[in-house]
């Protein structure tokens, strides 16, 4: 039952008590003025009887009886006559009934009180339980707030982290890129335990920029993007070097890594990053001239529809001259009849052509070379 409803019924329950209550009074008052007049009357009857027997005496000389006249008399029976013609009226069935429920209603108004009362009392423990939910609500807020303040401050702490890391790896890596140039550099650096660490952590650093950029690269100039390129730039500079390429091929660290640059080769858009694509491109046909190297190569499952891809959509010149170079290395290679059908049916005959009757020198001559490639090899017994 609703509050609402409840103290309704309440009120309700008090009103008709307090009418119930009222009927009984004025009951109880016209029962007792019925007795005080059936009194009267009596004394009245019993008057006349011994004023009748004793007609010689003029006057009340008993002090316990009340001398009534006449008079009197008729106008007390006439009230009583009207009483008992208008109690009826007043005592109806309706105040009977009630005055009979009386007792029922009054228990059930005690048995209301004590509800009240205990409804009461769980409203005062639920409002205590509520004050005290507030007041840890409030604490918990500040708490949360507090915290907030504290993520805030370390994330910007991270990213300011972040940054001078991202900056110090770019600094020291492009000062390694140019130092591993020198052929006679490849060795000192290829010495130690931690070569393979270094591995590792180009692998991942690869993978990383990939799942944090792929949908937009940033621009080059940025410490991120310089961090990059320095790291795949000195892979592409140990791979230059015949004992560097070797180095690669034997290494377990060295053959992942070299299939982790092949998968960003293939999820970098060709709108950005051309120049990673273009050191992992130059990457790959330097390992290519290793025997170990090519074999390599040619187990990297999608590696020629990759390169056919690549070569259709890239919009560098340079990219397109390493795409043709690494497919023009992997058709020189030894049962390779398979691998010349492969590209039959992924790279179009047209846009070979296309390439062979293009402006630029260097890519005319290399589509030329490879059509050439093909078809020798197309034509071998």
């Amino acid at each position: 039952m609703s509050a609402s409803k409840w103290l309704g019924y309440v009120g309700y329950e008090d009103t008709l008590y307090k009418l119930a209550k009222e009927v009984k009074d004025n009951f109880q008052d016209l029962l007792k003025e019925w007795k005080e007049l059936q009194e009267t009357v009596q004394m009245d009857s019993n008057e006349q009887k011994f004023q009748s027997s004793d007609m010689s005496t003029s006057s009340c000389q008993n002090t316990d009886s009340v001398c009534v006249s006449l008079k009197q008399l008729e106008r007390l029976k006439s009230e009583t006559r009207i009483l008992k013609e208008n109690l009826p009226k007043v005592l109806n069935r309706e105040y009977i009934t009630a005055y009979g429920k009386l007792n029922t209603a009054e228990k059930e108004m005690q048995t209301l009180r004590t509800e009240i009362e205990n409804k009461s009392s769980e409203i005062e423990h639920w409002k205590s339980r509520h004050q005290n939910s507030m007041l840890q609500v409030e604490k918990e807020k500040e708490e949360k707030f507090t915290i907030q303040c504290e993520v805030s401050e370390l994330m910007k702490q991270l990213s300011e982290q972040s940054e001078y890391c991202a900056s110090l790896g770019a600094a020291v890596c492009t000062l390694l890129w140019r130092v591993s140039r020198n052929e006679d550099s490849i060795k000192s650096f290829l010495v130690g335990s931690k070569v393979d660490d270094f591995f590792v952590m180009v692998h991942h650093t690869l993978e990383s920029y990939i799942a944090t950029y792929q949908d937009e690269m940033p621009e080059e100039q940025t410490d991120e993007a310089q961090f990059v390129l320095a790291l795949c730039g000195i892979i592409t500079n140990i791979a230059a070097s015949a004992y560097g390429r070797e180095f690669l091929m034997t290494n377990s660290n060295g053959q992942t890594l070299l299939g982790t640059m092949t998968t960003v080769l293939s999820q970098t858009p060709v709108t950005h990053s051309a120049r990673l694509r273009n050191l992992i491109l130059m990457c790959l046909y330097n390992i290519s001239i290793n025997q170990k190297g090519l074999k390599f190569i040619m187990t990297i499952e999608g590696i020629i529809p990759l390169l056919a891809w690549l070569l259709t959509e890239e919009r560098e010149t340079d990219n397109q001259i390493h795409t043709m170079k690494l497919m023009q290395s992997l058709t020189i290679a030894s049962d390779n009849l398979k691998l010349i059908h492969q590209i039959n049916e992924e790279l179009p005959i047209e846009v070979l052509e296309k390439l062979c009757s293009c402006k630029h020198p260097e890519l005319r001559e290399t589509a030329l070379e490879l059509m050439m490639d093909i078809k020798a090899v197309q034509a071998e017994p």
